[in-house]
């Protein structure tokens, strides 16, 4: 079966996953939940919207014996969510309440799209639900956050005893203090209710105990992972907000433990937050890809399947954006192919003809003859070699999508057709 023939079988349609979501929300009492008209989510009661891109996708990823399961565990995160609290307008009041949260930076451009689509320049005030969907509450004024390090950022929350509260740009025009001010309060804050002795430790590898939702702000808190006994420098992976793993980069049995531990939860538990790992560097924390082979095979699926969740979310977006503003560019999947030999690997299609944008997938199919399928693949490192000029990274995406206008020439092709697997 060639790469262009090659489908996910045995899904339902997202129409039926959405009548599926519905009824799980009304077996478990709550019964005012309808589709959105033209939108692949659901309002329920109230007024709140619950996007299906990221659960639709696990959904179709897992064995067909977990499927149940996934909805289930989605419908009661979604119906757990209290109603937001009133922020207060004195910072004085807000201030011993405000703690760092870090963020996918992923999210944050998901978000964007979801505003454009809906014609609100706003960011909407949206909590995070399991395999990455949002619910969205109240229009806002955009979140406030900070870059850490890869995909990560980080940003502002109101916490009391029964919620989490992300912080907009609007509050701080009623508190009249600075971005910087209100980060080291929160910081403080972490301090404060971080216990060092709470970083439980077995040869070499760390992860911490403290169970308040806040396990992964803990990176920013870089005096705490100096102080564990690591060999090398301290790599961390936050594979969701309730987890922060900790080993050195020179313990190769650690690093094993560390992503097999956090694999699976990034998926399984709610609240996932990256699939990369980091290492802290003079006290700034970097992305970190190992050396060692075994390593980066145990690696590289992780981020493989995030992309894929992202990236499908990000493309349905996408489409009915262009199809709302009439803008005729060709968005591209990310798909995951699996060879004979049990190995996968992710690709995306480059079509002849066909104005694009792109996903930066491992491999790249150029597409040079629609109707004879005349197509070849070629690894993307090796492909931008050739033809790095017509890719053209697309402004304020994440994850990452290049526009390409045209078609490689003839002598390009015949320079990646050499470079074909």
């Amino acid at each position: 079966m060639s790469l262009l023939d090659k489908v996910l079988s045995r899904q339902p349609s997202r129409a039926e996953f959405a009548q599926k979501i519905i009824r799980a929300f009304r077996e478990a009492g709550i019964e005012q939940v309808e589709p959105a008209e033209g939108d692949f989510s659901l309002k329920l009661g109230g007024g709140s919207t619950i996007f299906l891109g990221s659960v639709y996708a696990n959904y179709c990823r897992v064995k067909r014996s977990l499927r149940e399961t996934v909805i289930s565990e989605f419908v009661a995160a979604a119906a757990s969510i209290p109603a937001l609290p009133v922020i207060p307008s004195d910072f004085a009041m807000v201030k011993p309440s405000l703690m760092p949260v870090l963020r996918g930076a992923a999210s944050f451009s998901i978000e964007s799209l979801m505003n454009r689509k809906n014609g609100r320049g706003a960011a909407p005030c949206a909590l995070p639900l399991g395999g990455g969907d949002m619910v969205t509450v109240d229009p806002g004024m955009g979140e406030l956050t900070k870059p850490l390090a890869g995909g990560l950022v980080v940003g502002l929350a109101y916490d009391t005893e029964r919620t989490i509260t992300s912080i907009y740009r609007d509050h701080f025009e009623k508190w009249g203090v600075s971005l910087e001010e209100a980060f080291k309060a929160a910081k403080d804050n972490l301090w404060e209710k971080t216990d060092p002795n709470r970083f439980a430790g077995q040869n070499g590898v760390y992860h911490g105990e403290w169970a308040d939702s806040y396990d992964s702000s803990r990176m920013l808190l870089t005096e705490v992972i100096y102080r564990l006994s690591v060999d090398g420098d301290p790599v961390a992976f936050v594979p969701n907000r309730d987890q922060l793993w900790v080993t050195g980069t020179n313990d190769v049995a650690g690093l094993t433990a560390l992503l097999k531990a956090g694999a699976e939860s990034h998926f399984k538990q709610g609240h996932p937050l990256s699939p990369d790992l980091y290492v802290l560097l003079d006290g700034t924390w970097k992305l970190y890809v190992p050396e060692d082979q075994s390593l980066r095979d145990l690696l590289l699926p992780i981020k493989r399947q995030r992309d894929a969740i992202d990236y499908s979310q990000q493309q349905g977006l996408l489409n009915d954006i262009h199809k709302l503003e009439e803008i005729d560019i060709f968005v591209a999947g990310y798909k995951i192919f699996e060879r004979e030999d049990g190995t996968a690997y992710s690709a995306c299609i480059w079509t002849n003809g066909i104005d694009s944008l792109l996903p930066q997938a491992e491999n790249i199919a150029f597409l040079a003859d629609l109707e004879g399928k005349d197509h070849f693949v070629v690894p993307w490192d090796a492909a931008v070699s050739v033809v790095g000029s017509l890719l053209e990274q697309e402004p304020g995406l994440m994850p990452i999508r290049y526009r390409v206008r045209q078609f490689p020439n003839a002598e390009q092709q015949a320079r990646l057709r050499k470079l074909a697997m």
